[in-house]
């Protein structure tokens, strides 16, 4: 009973995943397309559901609900968007600003996102 708890928990936060890659994202536009300021909003998107996914992975774990994999998982999970948090704030703040941020931020923030994604299909 425990283990296809397990495997529903599983396939629930892939679905999930897969439903946030276009969270934030303008109906049409490819990111390339986006500008700063779409950008933001997608990165704040996908920060936000990931969050989320991860605060719901938290509390499964406390109450002893996730394998260790899982466990796993999640503390990858926790430390990506704690690295991705201050790096999105900025990108935000000068894009709000009406600035262009650098590109080398940019790249972080999709680097975070990858590994993420990474962590969670592997």
């Amino acid at each position: 009973m425990r283990n296809r708890k397990a495997v529903s928990l599983l396939l629930v936060l892939a679905i999930a995943l897969a439903g946030c890659a276009t969270v934030g994202a303008p109906a049409g536009k490819s990111f390339v397309d986006m500008n700063p300021k779409e950008r933001s909003l997608y990165f704040m998107g996908w920060y936000k559901a990931q969050f989320q996914d991860a605060s719901s992975m938290g509390t499964l774990a406390q109450q002893g609900k996730l394998s260790p994999g899982q466990v796993e998982v999640y503390r990858a999970k926790r430390k990506i968007l704690i690295q991705a948090k201050p790096l999105i704030e900025a990108y935000d703040t000068i894009a709000a600003g009406g600035g262009i941020p650098g590109a080398d931020k940019e790249q972080e923030i999709l680097n975070l996102i990858n590994q993420l994604t990474a962590k969670a299909g592997g």
